[in-house]
């Protein structure tokens, strides 16, 4: 069953991997211009910030994570068969905006399965090692897109990345199912969840730091052609950053028994505050490489660390709702605001001052992050208003 889990984000990630770095190319290729580009993709956050907690907190009510995971990568693989055929900007809106729709579940309900599964071993913090699949997806998918495919874009894309969504879709049915009994409530689970000020202020401080990542990640190819990097270059550039998070995922287990995740994330935000200031100096593409190293270190603290602390204080009975609104606050709001900021700040100076817009959104999210796990309630108050989820729910070391 691990296999299965393994294959799952290797397969979501290679999603991110053909159409994080490579949209903004494909849609340039069809002839849009910089702002209908730009809306296009501040327009895909947004509808992940409106869908995912949606489909998160169905699947936490019905207890059918399985059915809505395929359904969502079903209608994500024909959502991106279908902008293929399109060359109309409205038709072009309109199904890249379904397939971020669709695509919204995928990451918050595999995400909830999988610690579903690994809570029944006793191995929460086995997740790391689930989740580098993850990591290798996207750096083997960028760099094949980028070193093999980039100059003919336009014929490939869509065929690509709708095979991936369809595949991933087929792998998802032979994932286990947690049974449980239909759930007559309201939204009164997520009320409950406004109440943790600590979760309160965490999903804020994610705004901020998705915002960087995304403006980065939306942005990275136009700054690494603005430094005459090659074609290959680039393949090798965006793929590394995936490459290098490998060794700290397999690190993950002796991290999470030695040191809080507190401490984790916290150093995971500073290492990519720190990594904007690198690019902001950078006029070499080749000074790029060493760099990336760094993303090992940012990346891991937000999307496995984060996510175990997300899952360790609140309920597991909305436990999908949860990661629902991580999800939609890391990538929804703060990939929106990332987005537009970062095609504003484009439009009026040049793609290297992306990285002072970066700086900021980074300085404010460590500035939340300091709010969130030392500004309010103590630990222990903080925990004892968590309804029980039996041993191994405490935070795993101290400052």
């Amino acid at each position: 069953m691990k296999f299965i889990f393994e294959l799952v984000f290797f397969l979501y990630f290679s999603t991110l991997g053909t159409y994080g770095p490579y949209l903004a190319v494909y849609l340039a290729e069809k002839g849009f211009s910089g702002v209908q580009i730009g809306l296009l993709l501040g327009s895909m956050p947004i509808a992940i910030l409106i869908a995912s907690p949606i489909w998160s907190y169905i699947s936490d009510v019905l207890h059918k994570r399985k059915i809505l995971l395929v359904i969502g990568c079903t209608g994500a693989g024909l959502a991106s068969l279908a902008l293929g055929w399109v060359d109309q900007y409205g038709l072009n809106f309109l199904w890249i905006i379904l397939m971020a729709i669709m695509s919204a579940p995928i990451l918050p309900i595999g995400t909830a399965i999988v610690l579903d599964a690994l809570e029944v071993k006793g191995k929460r913090e086995g997740f790391g090692m689930v989740r580098l699949w993850g990591s290798l997806g996207f750096a083997i998918t960028s760099l094949i897109w980028g070193g093999f495919f980039l100059d003919r874009i336009l014929d490939y894309f869509s065929w690509g990345l709708a095979g991936i969504f369809f595949l991933l879709g087929a792998i998802s049915l032979f994932l286990p199912e947690k049974k449980g009994e239909l759930t007559f409530t309201s939204l009164g689970g997520v009320k409950i969840l406004g109440q943790n000020k600590r979760l309160v202020f965490y999903l804020l401080a994610s705004i901020f730091i998705g915002a960087s990542i995304s403006a980065y990640n939306n942005y990275q190819t136009v700054f690494f052609q603005s430094l005459d990097a090659s074609a290959l270059l680039i393949g090798i550039i965006v793929s590394m950053q995936a490459f290098v998070e490998i060794p700290m995922m397999l690190l993950m287990p002796f991290f999470f028994k030695r040191f809080s995740m507190r401490l984790m994330i916290m150093i995971g935000g500073i290492a990519l505050f720190v990594r904007w200031g690198l690019y902001l100096i950078t006029q070499q593409a080749g000074w790029v490489i060493p760099i990336q190293f760094l993303n090992g270190v940012g990346i891991p603290a937000f999307f496995v660390v984060g996510v175990a602390y997300i899952d360790q204080i609140v309920s597991q009975k909305w436990r999908a709702t949860a990661q629902g609104l991580y999800n939609a606050a890391f990538l929804g709001i703060g990939s929106a605001i990332g987005v537009y900021l970062a095609g504003m700040i484009y439009e009026w100076f040049n793609v290297r001052s992306i990285w002072v817009l970066n700086l900021i959104l980074g300085l404010i999210g460590l500035g939340l992050l300091v709010l969130a796990f030392w500004g309010t309630k103590s630990e222990e108050e903080a925990l004892s208003t968590i309804p029980d989820k039996g041993p191994g729910t405490e935070d795993r070391g101290r400052m």
